[in-house]
């Protein structure tokens, strides 16, 4: 294992930036594995005496880029006291190699335009993977190295390559799973841990994938129910919503799509991308406040505000569908019952049959990888200070399972964002309390700003855009 130093070929002129690979063995269980390459950026701190400790950040997924669009350190506050660095997961976009496959890609975009649905979206899937491993393995890739104990290992030869005592770890989404595995598996390298919308190693993502979307549609629901402009204006607003996807489903809605989204190719808008159209929504604050005038208008057939959602929920996948098959395949799946995963695309539960789910059972039979040892899928312990984030209107990680956490690691402490969804912690007021954690992480948090967060005022719901 070294970091060999490479050329930022791709970052703004004038920023102090440093970029490298991290070399390692693909597949950490064998001694005769090849070796790949991982890129890494560090960006290096304003201050005259920075931090002797950095902070480590990887996006979710998995299958998401930690570099491919990291260009500039100008608008980032940590670096104004200590360095930021990123690296690149296994098989990741910028990685040597790099797991994508392309077929699943486009399809994903087939089936958020509606062309593809159901058994035979399931279908095409499946197939797809295939493909793209036959394809990967007949390039020597071997899918059983990419797993999250794996890239977990991968940070603690970072940590120990770039010299570092201990470091602090940033993780979002997906991440916040890696960063728990380092703790499981390397915690004296680790001085603070910052974890936004968890997603912990023991929950069964796939069986609750619809669950979690009707929990935040539900939150808007009754949130106007009790908002007395609100309901006012968009009564019975849970009926209206079932209204909307029934209509969708007997004939797809008239909506006039831009073509620059469309590229010439049809997109039905049924059920599913209304809902996904809103899924997306419930992603933006500054969107949910006015769901339910969304809701009730469609509802009514005046789409001229859900049009855009629905643009916004359109195109191909930009995941690398390989690593996030390698890791989803050995870690969840085999863990997960097949029946609740297949109920949550059931239409009964009113969501016009989307699939929130990450694979299918199906998909991962064909995928084949070997699945990681039971320890993988259990609560990580851990007396290292972590900070939880959870955003309270978060569709794809409920602000309970960060709560969760706090049963197993006692010097956790948990901050939820009213009126915030995934990413809770990427505004302001979040930005100033993980400032102070990396500070102290045992010292006080500055949680004024926290505590004045009015959530989502429905109210403004009622009037006219």
């Amino acid at each position: 294992m070294l970091v060999s130093p490479g050329t930022c070929t791709s970052v703004e002129a004038g920023e102090n930036i440093e970029c490298g690979f991290l070399v390692v063995p693909e597949n950490r269980q064998k001694t005769d594995s090849r070796s790949i390459k991982l890129p890494v950026m560090r960006l290096r701190s304003r201050a005259a005496k920075p931090a002797k400790d950095p902070l480590l950040f990887m996006p979710g997924g998995p299958g998401v880029s930690a570099v491919a669009r990291l260009r500039s350190g100008k608008k980032n506050p940590l670096l104004d006291e200590r360095d930021f660095i990123a690296m690149e997961p296994r098989g990741g976009k910028m990685a040597q190699p790099a797991l994508e496959c392309p077929d699943i890609n486009a399809l994903k975009g087939d089936i958020a335009a509606g062309r593809l649905r159901g058994a035979k979206a399931q279908d095409a899937l499946t197939k797809a993977a295939g493909r793209c491993r036959a394809t990967l393995t007949a390039a020597g890739v071997d899918l059983d190295g990419y797993t999250t104990t794996a890239t977990a290992d991968d940070l603690e030869d970072l940590r120990k390559a770039l010299g570092y005592e201990t470091w602090n770890l940033q993780g979002l989404s997906y991440s916040t799973r890696l960063m728990l595995t380092v703790l499981r598996r390397h915690p004296a390298g680790v001085r603070s841990v910052i974890l936004d919308s968890v997603l912990p190693p023991e929950v069964n993502f796939d069986e609750v994938g619809a669950v979690n979307l009707l929990r935040s549609l539900d939150l808007v629901f009754d949130g106007c129910a009790i908002d007395r402009e609100c309901s006012a204006a968009h009564p019975d607003l849970r009926k209206r919503f079932a209204q909307l996807i029934a209509t969708a489903e007997r004939k797809p809605l008239p909506l006039v799509l831009k073509e620059s989204v469309t590229e010439g190719r049809l997109v039905e808008v049924r059920g599913a991308q209304v809902v996904e159209a809103l899924y997306t929504a419930l992603h933006d604050p500054d969107a949910i406040p006015f769901l339910p005038r969304i809701i009730s208008r469609a509802a009514a057939g005046d789409y001229s505000e859900l049009t855009p959602w629905v643009e916004r929920s359109q195109g191909a996948s930009t995941m690398s569908w390989g690593l996030r098959l390698s890791v989803w395949c050995s870690e969840e799946i085999p863990f997960e019952d097949p029946k609740r995963i297949a109920a949550q695309r059931s239409p009964a539960m009113g969501l016009g049959g989307v699939d929130e789910g990450t694979a299918s059972v199906e998909t991962c039979r064909v995928w084949n990888v070997a699945p990681v040892p039971a320890e993988e899928n259990t609560p990580v312990k851990s007396d290292v200070p972590t900070l939880i984030f959870a955003g309270e209107f978060d569709p794809d990680t409920p602000p309970d399972w960060g709560r969760q956490l706090l049963e197993s690691m006692p010097q956790a402490r948990y901050v939820e964002m009213r009126g915030y969804s995934h990413g809770a912690s990427f505004n302001r007021c979040g930005g100033e309390v993980t400032l102070a954690f990396l500070r102290d992480p045992k010292g006080p948090l500055p949680l004024d700003c926290v505590l004045k967060l009015r959530g989502a005022d429905f109210g403004r719901s009622a009037t006219a855009p």
